[in-house]
């Protein structure tokens, strides 16, 4: 089974809600963690690595907390699973059985998904938004 691990599902569900909430003040991480039904310390363990590349800003203080570092326009579903998976190999290393059909349907795969995996925050904020968008008919 090919399954995307808890570290880049949490951290998106994490970065989803520091986008909606906008450029304004920084967001405590507990906040988000109560908001998003995230474990804390784990959150604090991913925003550690979304810090350190720059996808998230750090702010102390009385009104510390977290910000989105860039745009989410600017921020891809794909930069945020590379970055907290490590990357994404569905085939063998290039070099390594290159004339093997099974290595090409393969990188073939591992290309499409990185593709659609190119998707900004902003965009998957729109997905979900919509989605979540419930209109109430009262009779």
């Amino acid at each position: 089974m090919l399954t995307l691990g808890t570290k880049s599902h949490y951290g998106l569900k994490a970065l989803l809600h520091l986008a909606g909430r906008g450029p304004g003040e920084p967001i405590q991480l507990k906040e988000i963690a109560a908001g998003r039904h995230i474990p804390l310390k784990y959150l604090e363990q991913i925003f550690n690595q979304l810090a350190k590349a720059n996808i998230v800003r750090s702010f102390r203080g009385k009104h510390g907390g977290y910000r989105l570092a860039a745009d989410p326009a600017t921020i891809t579903v794909k930069d945020v699973i590379l970055l907290l998976e490590g990357g994404v190999e569905l085939a063998p290393p290039q070099g390594q059985d290159e004339g093997d059909a099974i290595s090409a349907l393969l990188q073939k795969a591992q290309n499409r998904l990185l593709e659609t995996l190119g998707v900004s925050l902003a965009e998957l904020l729109t997905q979900e938004r919509t989605r979540h968008a419930v209109v109430n008919f009262e009779i």
